[in-house]
């Protein structure tokens, strides 16, 4: 990746990182997986998923292809990965946006999720163009910066102010990148179609500051002050108390809801 972004391979270190983005992280609806299947036309023989850390999107995509390959610069995340997912049709490997691990024109679909922002686009969409079979399918899915709660204002408060003091780490091209869910973003087809699902799920504020310890710029940010992930999250639920949460408050649950948006395109057919 060029030297002006942050590299993916600092972010995800250590097991318990791995292990806490796989358990919280919003997986890929397989509403996106059937939209894409469907713009292909036919079963895809070879699921190229790029970014897939520890596989939490990528084994949505079992059933729907022959065979499925996560590639992620953490080799962490991929260890992770190919020890909790058995699937016959699906394996992990290291490897890097810049140098997708398949030859030329063999890939039915490329997929990113929630992870595009972070790539070289240019050096990316070359290595797309070059594995993507014609009429082979790019599809790249953002969840935007985090989910809102939608039944208590109190409790959106305090997320939302959560969220805005992590994105003020986030490098602007990425965080505006992230807030418009990719829809700005120029892709190397010209038949675009963006498509978009509501996610609900049923969550305490803990559950999201667990969350908020799996974004990359949160991580910055608790390394900017000196501390661990675990001392991260406690600084931060005592500025939650110091704001007059109780534990109570903390461990309620609540309903949340966050758009995953997937924008597509096809590579022209020979």
């Amino acid at each position: 990746m060029s030297d002006d972004k942050p590299h993916a391979k600092e972010y995800f270190v250590g097991s318990d990182l791995s292990e806490r983005y796989a358990k919280y992280r919003p997986k890929l609806p397989v509403e996106h997986v059937k939209k894409i299947v469907s713009r292909l036309g036919r079963r895809p023989e070879f699921w190229l998923d790029v970014g897939c850390g520890p596989g939490t999107s990528t084994q949505q995509i079992v059933g729907h292809a022959d065979k499925i390959l996560g590639v992620d610069v953490s080799q962490t995340q991929v260890d992770v990965a190919n020890n909790t997912l058995k699937q016959e049709s699906l394996s992990f490997v290291q490897g890097s946006c810049e140098k997708l691990p398949a030859e030329d024109c063999s890939v039915d679909v490329i997929t990113v999720v929630q992870a595009v922002h972070y790539f070289d686009l240019p050096a990316f969409f070359k290595e797309v163009d070059r594995v993507l079979k014609p009429g082979g399918v790019l599809g790249l899915v953002s969840f935007s910066i985090g989910p809102s709660c939608v039944d208590s204002p109190t409790m959106k408060q305090a997320s939302d102010s959560i969220r805005d003091l992590f994105i003020q780490s986030v490098l602007p091209e990425q965080a505006k990148l992230l807030s418009e869910s990719y829809k700005n973003m120029d892709l190397p087809y010209p038949d675009r179609q963006d498509d978009q699902v509501a996610m609900v799920t049923t969550w305490s504020l803990q559950d999201y500051l667990e969350l908020c310890m799996t974004f990359s710029q949160v991580n910055n940010k608790i390394r900017a002050l000196g501390l661990s992930v675990e001392e991260g999250y406690g600084h931060v639920t005592e500025i939650l108390k110091g704001a007059g949460m109780t534990e109570e408050d903390m461990k309620s649950v609540y309903t949340w809801s966050q758009p995953a948006v997937l924008v597509s395109a096809s590579k022209p057919k020979v």
